[in-house]
């Protein structure tokens, strides 16, 4: 799978830009600041219809428009052809997105068909960040992978909010507590939907991350824990959820359950975190990509196209290479920096673009 050409209005500091890529290797430079990223984020768009940096549509547009445009034409494994775009204005509350210029009403009807995975030297706080940072890592890729956990998590959060202000208008005397009974049965049905898929999800995950870890960082393998109540059965989660409700009412909010579960990497039973150094946790988020990469491809059969935003200068010269050996051979690729710096022994054939002002040239 391959993105053949991208073009772009008013997308951040873009008036318009059309881009050709190689299909192996492209070559981003520019300085910080010039915009190179911007096109690396419209691709990521273009493939799950919203920013990996996680910002808003109105923080996408550029300066004084009042809309913006994405179009890519992407070409799958079989050869075949097909156009994905989409389009904001302020006039409407979302985005429309079309696949060969037909409006799509759901974004599962897309999700899975175009894979990205994008390295960004943010990935760290993946690692030193939050949970929910950890938690929505692991359910953009099982989604990527099983497109109808959308569908599964996009229940959830419905029937989370709905038994959130149920608990809020009973602490406030508003409703009868019994009320509540019916939303504790869904959302015991939903959590546990959730809580089999992601333990199941992270026995795969593990197994090829631990080696791709050893292999990038030179070091000792590590694994995730997640942290899902230990439950098999409904009726064992209702029965917790029924001892919890006294503490749901106090707090007016669900106080368990998949939207507070964790993903903990340990190594030799200690949390990483703890005592390993800035480059074995880089080194850990740049494996979690390739992990990514490879789980896809050995689920789906499908090619990510790899994304790779200036991420080399985060890396020592050991990593730097054990890094690219992991991925040279993995579909397409596109990397953004400062300054051209060939990579050898990956293809001959690349392109290489300059990016200054909102301004972009083919210089190969």
């Amino acid at each position: 799978m391959i993105i053949e050409n991208l073009k772009l209005i008013n997308f951040r500091n873009y008036d318009q830009l059309e881009i050709e890529f190689s299909p192996h290797l492209n070559f981003i430079i520019g300085e910080n600041g010039s915009g190179k990223t911007n096109i690396i984020e419209a691709i990521s768009i273009l493939s799950g219809f919203r920013s990996f940096k996680n910002i808003s549509d109105s923080d996408i547009v550029k300066w004084g428009c009042d809309s913006y445009y994405c179009k890519g034409e992407i070409i799958e494994s079989d050869y075949k052809k097909f156009e994905v775009g989409f389009f904001k204005d302020k006039e409407i509350s979302k985005k429309k997105v079309k696949i060969d210029g037909s409006e799509i009403s759901k974004i599962s009807e897309f999700y899975g068909r175009f894979l990205t995975v994008v390295f960004s030297p943010d990935d760290i706080n993946i690692i030193n960040g939050t949970p929910e940072l950890r938690r929505r890592f692991f359910d953009s890729v099982i989604s990527k992978i099983y497109p109808d956990y959308i569908n599964d998590l996009n229940n959830f959060r419905h029937i989370l909010n709905s038994r959130n202000t149920m608990l809020k208008n009973i602490a406030n005397g508003q409703v009868n507590i019994k009320q509540i009974e019916v939303w504790d049965e869904l959302f015991a049905s939903k959590a546990m939907v959730l809580i089999k898929k992601r333990r199941e999800f992270i026995e795969i995950f593990n197994k090829v991350f631990s080696k791709i870890y050893s292999n990038i960082s030179n070091d000792d393998t590590c694994e995730f824990f997640y942290t899902g109540l230990p439950f098999d059965k409904k009726e064992d989660f209702l029965e917790f959820l029924n001892k919890k409700k006294s503490e749901d009412l106090k707090k007016k909010t669900t106080t368990f359950g998949p939207q507070r579960d964790d993903y903990i990497l340990k190594k030799d039973d200690i949390n990483f975190t703890n005592y390993s150094s800035q480059g074995q946790k880089r080194a850990a988020s740049v494996s979690l990509k390739v992990s990514e990469i490879d789980i896809i491809e050995n689920i789906s059969g499908k090619k990510s196209v790899i994304l790779v935003d200036d991420i080399f200068s985060e890396l020592d010269e050991k990593r730097r290479n054990n890094m690219i050996d992991s991925i040279k051979n993995k579909g397409q690729i596109i990397f953004t920096m400062v300054s051209f710096n060939k990579i050898e022994d990956l293809s001959k054939d690349y392109k290489i673009f300059e990016v200054n002002k909102g301004k972009l040239k083919v210089l190969k």
